[in-house]
């Protein structure tokens, strides 16, 4: 943040509630402090914790230290000044006479500055359990009359279509739409604005991205993690499919096939986003595969074990840690296409990807042995930004034979530098900006298409499928994304090294039994410049 110009007549407040919890530590704290440190806060922004633990800054600071990334060199007086502009409060969440003191505090810092126009943030991450009572509170005795409020709502989002109805009343009915920010921690705001451009700005893939064209389309959430400890109560009270899917995952999907908005406005982008999630079918549990890690048996760390081996989960745990969701659409554009939603923990690989594959040619003139092998759009979040397109060129040499190659645009490393996809979003709650921000209708056809899967796993509780902890998931998955019309391919050139790819197909065939999913393999030693990770 750059020094307060005495000029300055507009006050920034960030309300941070729950900020003794771990999002709070882990996430929050840091983003604001890397926007701060890249001097993008805007003049006059001061940041208030408010939560029942009683914190003072001079210790909360030090137990952040492991969490902010710092720069011994250049980043301690930074970090100190930062911290100036911190000021801790406690207080109960059903306590009005607290959020009195909160508002009282605010104000004296904005009058001391004769600072007229007071912008407040209230960024809530918080239980559900107290959401009305903070919703509440926040409206009535902390909302600035000489400026704009805003408030950000990190999930769970309710559970289901039954309680997303009052949670939406909490908090419509003490905000307006325009003023609420439902946070997406896991949308790259890079890419999805790349693929905006790819799409309605060139004549090829606006007018391929279709079921004409389009045979089958995967969006992944993998990780190598298992469930820790400080996420334990949530996620096994949420599981899989509500930490990842009925938001950040569904999303992605709405970005990916809705019709081109009328404008640049955000409202008319989540318009079509809106459109698009009216037109998903709900399925049912014969379009869904649940499974739970297990002990592989050859792990020597204690922590990578079975889901219901480690101390801090019930032993009768069902809680599904992978999940695989085939969603149709009834557009005359999408009708026929089938969307796969892979999720899982303890998995292979980390990474968060879309991959649109393209049906395969009807001849192959080239009479090569690889005819089946379909083009692929990818648009990968993590590890890192990129856009890409798999195809097939001319091998090297004499001969006409094909190899894969593909078209690439790097994201993250070009031009001028950008902050990162979080932090984007955070400074556009600061300019109002809504368009990578799921309304609160759009959050409700999003239950409408889960409840009554996640009603039907809650209620009869079917027992998961198992995987090996650090393979790529279920058998099973990858049998019924085929039975879907999703084509798995592993070749020569097309993965990051040996251990990727042949390694983990031989410890599933050794963990869980000689047949796999994935399409014959031929075993060609990879390029070393190549920087492609595998498929699956």
């Amino acid at each position: 943040m750059l020094p307060i110009d005495l000029n300055n007549e507009t006050a920034y407040s960030v309300v941070v509630f729950g900020a003794s919890g771990k999002l709070a530590m882990q996430k929050i704290f840091p983003l604001l402090w890397s926007i701060y440190r890249d001097n993008r806060l805007p003049q006059g922004t001061r940041i208030y914790t408010f939560c029942r633990t009683p914190l003072q800054t001079k210790t909360y600071r030090l137990q952040l230290i492991p969490y902010m990334n710092l720069d011994k060199n250049r980043d301690p007086t930074k970090y100190n000044s930062f911290w100036m502009n911190v000021h801790c409060v406690q207080g109960e969440y059903d306590k009005p006479e607290c959020y009195e003191a909160l508002a009282k505090l605010m104000a004296t810092h904005e009058v001391k500055h004769n600072q007229t126009v007071a912008n407040r943030i209230f960024y809530l991450s918080i239980p559900l359990a107290v959401f009305d009572q903070v919703t509440l509170n926040v409206s009535r005795k902390c909302t600035s009359t000489t400026g704009w409020n805003r408030v950000v709502v990190e999930k769970p989002f309710a559970r289901d279509d039954v309680t997303f109805r009052s949670f939406q009343s909490a908090l419509c009915n003490c905000f307006k739409e325009s003023q609420i920010f439902l946070m997406d921690h896991l949308m790259s705001k890079q890419v999805m604005q790349n693929f905006i451009a790819l799409r309605y700005s060139n004549y090829l893939w606006g007018e391929t991205l279709n079921n004409r064209h389009v045979a089958a389309v995967m969006i992944t959430v993998k990780s190598t993690d298992p469930v820790s400890a400080s996420r334990a109560e949530y996620f096994n009270q949420f599981g899989i499919i509500r930490d990842v899917m009925t938001n950040h995952m569904v999303q992605m999907m709405a970005m990916l096939t809705m019709d081109q908005p009328y404008s640049n406005d955000p409202e008319d982008l989540r318009i079509e986003r809106l459109k698009v999630l009216r037109d998903i079918l709900t399925p049912n549990m014969g379009d869904v595969i649940i499974a739970q890690y297990k002990n592989n048996g050859v792990e020597s760390d204690p922590e990578k074990c079975g889901y219901t081996e480690h101390y801090y989960i019930p032993k009768d745990s069902f809680t599904p840690t992978f999940a695989m969701i085939v969603l149709q659409m009834k557009t005359q554009r999408w009708a026929g296409v089938p969307f796969i939603l892979r999720a899982g923990r303890a998995l292979n690989d980390t990474k968060i990807e879309v991959r649109v594959q393209y049906k395969a040619t009807d001849c192959d003139s080239f009479h090569s042995d690889s005819s089946n092998v379909r083009n692929e759009l990818v648009l990968r979040m993590h590890p890192f930004e990129e856009v890409f397109m798999r195809m097939r060129l001319k091998r090297p040499g004499e001969d006409l034979c094909l190899r894969e190659s593909e078209l690439s645009l790097r994201v993250d490393d070009r031009g001028p530098r950008v902050p990162t996809s979080l932090a984007s979003m955070l400074l556009d709650v600061f300019s109002g900006n809504h368009s990578f921000f799921m309304r609160t209708d759009e959050q409700c056809e999003i239950w409408r298409i889960f409840s009554p899967i996640l009603s039907i796993i809650d209620n009869d509780r079917p027992r998961p499928l198992f995987y090996p902890f650090g393979t790529r998931g279920p058998i099973a998955a990858y049998h019924k994304a085929e039975r879907a019309g999703f084509v798995f391919f592993a070749s020569d050139e097309w993965h990051q090294s040996d251990e990727t790819l042949e390694y983990t197909v031989q410890k599933s065939k050794l963990l869980i039994g000689p047949h796999t999913a994935f399409k014959p393999i031929r075993t060609i030693k990879p390029r070393k410049s190549s920087k492609r990770v595998t498929q699956s």
